[in-house]
């Protein structure tokens, strides 16, 4: 007669250690999980890949570790350094074997008026962009702008409208769409991003 009452808090200890590891493995897929904090969701947008002329979004990246930037081809400062980082981040993934398989480079440019298909892919050749993982993004001038207000990027041209003044940053986006790392796109460093991009690669594998 006395053991009714222990086999009964047995099994409703047992009961709540599965609701709990199931609520822990939920928060994981949701809300990111992983050492990396959730700064927030990343902003869906639509813009031609123009190397490989595809339509690319947020949505279709889904899945995919996503790290996006911003340049424009006239650009001879930041931006140029920006994409030389990426094709450091580019070759140590593809050495990696997660490059285009899990992770995803996106450059986004400020400046689709002057930046044409044409010219695009000839500042993508030229830091040796592989078209399988890294997609050069561009839209037209309503939806840019609606892109960078979504995404928080302010632009202001220079006084003689050559240069283009904006917001120097780097997000890194996880599978589920979460922004995971936003860097000081000036000081990127690609050995750090490659460390985090990796942590997020590994929680999926653990998944």
């Amino acid at each position: 007669m006395k053991s009714k009452p222990v086999r009964f808090t047995l099994y409703g200890i047992i009961g709540v250690l599965i609701v709990a590891v199931i609520g822990g493995i939920w928060y994981m897929l949701r809300a990111g999980g992983g050492s990396l904090p959730v700064e927030g969701q990343a902003p869906n947008f639509s813009a031609q890949d123009v190397s490989l002329n595809k339509t690319v979004s947020m949505q279709s990246l889904s899945g995919k570790i996503v790290l996006i930037t911003w340049y424009y081809t006239h650009c001879t400062d930041e931006c140029p350094l920006t994409m030389y980082r990426f094709e450091q981040i580019q070759q140590q993934l593809e050495k990696q074997g997660t490059f285009g398989k899990n992770v995803i480079l996106v450059a986004m440019t400020l400046d689709p008026t002057r930046d044409t298909p044409p010219v695009i892919r000839q500042y993508a050749n030229h830091f040796h962009a592989n078209a399988n993982g890294w997609y050069f993004l561009r839209a037209n001038p309503a939806q840019t702008i609606q892109i960078l207000n979504a995404w928080g990027i302010k632009v202001k041209p220079s006084t003689d409208k050559e240069f283009i003044e904006h917001t120097s940053k780097t997000d890194l986006i996880d599978q589920n769409g979460n922004i995971r790392a936003e860097y000081n796109t000036a000081n990127l460093n690609p050995n750090q991003v490659v460390h985090d991009v990796n942590s997020l690669v590994s929680r999926t594998n653990w998944l």
